[in-house]
């Protein structure tokens, strides 16, 4: 196990470095916070859920070489149809179905346009972000709407000592992603990632692929939502906007190439982490959130920088002298 540990990092330093940094950060902020409790604890954790889940799916879609810029739109959907629905008949699983369904047809779409279209995933998620908005804005056109008080306690519930948010965090990405992982379709997006005339060649299917990466992106969108609804207790049609390009800077953060080919689901964690902690630690020290924006470049350029650098040294190392 230890092992398989430390071959992983040596595999991804990127996704190392990401953790040394958020160890960093939890250890400051920590200490400037002597009363933190249990139950703040569980509710820091719980607000970071949903970048955790968009970082997730920002990241499947960077490994095939693409991008999806709707990740918000679907969240923000996500979350007015869950709370617009619940509010009419309480029946919050059904709208969770519901908004689960509603986000997978999108990912359909954005998949379907960008590999048998052939059109860039820039303009087509981008276009679709602007109707998942708009359709927001339809089914909830100003903030409100409820959920049932079982679910928005699920927040703050502990299972014996451990924060059930926490829990969720860990085992719902592995329980969805791991298995796929390690099937051909983990396979194949990678491939398709890294090379996709030499993944053609050797016989994947690149566009039930390319596919099935959006529509799984646009399902780790939905958890986010529904994880947003649990939090706010509401919906809100515009709370999406500010989780897109965050969701991208995690995911790159954790060691995701824009390039194709490379990402993990434990570095999107990692990244959403940072991202989430630098406000808290920002705000125990008493700085402006604005610089929220410089630090999180800084940690951007600093973590791209790794993999060059290490592959510098060990070209250096295997130069002859």
């Amino acid at each position: 196990m230890t092992a398989n540990i430390v071959a992983f990092f040596r595999r991804e330093p990127s996704v190392l470095v990401a953790y040394a940094v958020l160890m960093v950060i939890l250890a400051i902020w920590v200490a400037l916070t002597p009363n933190l409790s249990l139950t703040s604890l569980t509710n820091s954790i719980g607000a970071k859920l949903p970048l955790v889940m968009l970082a997730i799916a920002a990241t499947i879609v960077i490994v095939s070489r693409g991008i999806d810029l709707s990740v918000g739109g679907t969240l923000a959907l996500t979350n007015v149809i869950i709370a617009r629905g619940s509010a009419s008949d309480g029946n919050v699983l059904l709208w969770i179905v519901v908004a689960i369904a509603v986000a997978l047809i999108a990912g359909l779409i954005n998949g379907i346009f960008v590999s048998l279209l052939r059109l860039p995933p820039l303009i087509v998620t981008l276009a679709m972000q602007s109707v998942l908005v708009g359709a927001a804005l339809y089914v909830l056109p100003t903030p409100g709407g409820s959920v049932p008080s079982w679910f928005s306690r699920l927040s703050l519930t502990l299972v014996g000592p451990v924060p059930l948010v926490l829990m969720l965090m860990i085992v719902v990405p592995l329980l969805v992603w791991l298995p796929l992982r390690r099937s051909r379709f983990g396979t194949a997006l990678y491939g398709v990632g890294n090379d996709e005339a030499a993944a053609f060649v050797s016989g994947v299917k690149i566009r039930s692929t390319v596919i099935g990466a959006y529509m799984l992106s646009a399902f780790f969108a939905a958890l986010g939502g529904i994880f947003l609804t649990m939090n706010t207790v509401s919906g809100d049609p515009n709370i999406g906007t500010p989780y897109t390009l965050n969701s991208i800077a995690a995911a790159v953060l954790g060691g995701a190439l824009l390039a194709g080919g490379r990402g993990t689901i434990s570095g999107a964690i990692a990244g959403a982490l940072i991202l989430s902690f630098i406000t808290n630690l920002l705000f125990s020290l008493g700085v402006s959130s604005y610089w929220q924006y410089v630090v999180t470049g800084v940690l951007l350029v600093a973590t791209l920088s790794v993999p060059f650098v290490a592959e510098f040294f060990r070209s250096r190392k295997a130069a002859p002298q």
